[in-house]
C-alpha cells in the first residue's frame, strides 16, 4: 500500500494535521498528500510556516532546538516554523507552532510574503509571519525547545559569522537572505 494519498480529506480531519502534509508544486498549490517523513526523504516541496516573534526593543527570539529533535538537534533556529497540515490555514499553522513551541496564544501575526525556497536539501514554499509581542515572556516547551534568547542584527551576524555549524540551515538562510532584519 502507498503512503501517498490525494488531497480529498475533510476540513473537519485533524487526525492528518502534523503527520501528513500536502506536497506542492512552484505555485504552492497542493498535488497530494503523504506523511511529512515520506515528503522529507523524497526530497518533495512541501508547504511551511515560519513566524518571526519580535520583542519592545526590536530584537528577535531564536529557539534552540531540543536535542531530540529528529532535523537540527540542539540548534539554533528562527522563531518558530512548522509544516502546515493537510487542509489547514496558513495562519492557523502558525497559530498551532506558536503554542506547540512556545505556549504562546493570541498574537496579532502579521503576514509577510510567501515564496519557494531551496534550503539545503528541501524545497519549502514558505509563508513568513512575524509578531510583535511587546514585553510579553515566552514560555518554550522543553519537549520542543531546550533553550531561546532575544537578538539584535548585530548579535545575529556575529552567531552567523562566528559559529555557524551551531545554527539550522532555515536560521542560515534567513541571515543570508536578510530575512529577519531586512527592510
Amino acid at each position: 500500500m502507498s503512503d501517498i494519498t490525494y488531497p480529498h480529506y475533510s476540513e473537519d480531519d485533524n487526525s492528518s494535521r502534523g503527520s501528513h502534509i500536502e506536497v506542492v508544486d512552484s505555485s504552492g498549490k497542493p498535488l497530494l498528500v503523504m506523511p511529512s517523513a515520506t515528503a522529507h526523504s523524497q526530497r518533495l516541496a512541501m508547504k511551511s510556516v515560519f513566524v518571526l516573534i519580535y520583542n519592545k526593543q526590536g530584537k528577535v527570539f531564536l529557539q534552540r532546538r531540543s536535542n531530540s529533535k529528529a532535523l537540527a538537534p540542539g540548534k539554533w533556529d528562527i522563531s518558530a516554523a512548522t509544516h502546515v497540515g493537510v487542509n489547514e490555514a496558513l495562519e492557523a499553522a502558525a497559530e498551532r507552532v506558536l503554542q506547540k513551541e512556545l505556549n504562546l496564544s493570541a498574537v496579532a501575526l502579521h503576514y509577510q510574503k510567501s515564496q519557494e525556497e531551496q534550503i539545503e536539501d528541501a524545497t519549502l514554499w514558505i509563508s513568513l509571519y512575524s509578531a510583535d509581542i511587546g514585553n510579553r515572556p515566552l514560555s518554550p516547551n522543553p519537549d520542543e525547545v531546550q533553550d531561546g534568547l532575544f537578538v539584535d542584527a548585530e548579535e545575529l551576524q556575529s552567531l552567523y559569522d562566528h559559529f555557524p555549524d551551531t545554527l539550522t540551515p532555515v536560521l542560515e538562510w534567513a541571515v543570508r537572505c536578510n530575512i529577519i532584519f531586512g527592510t
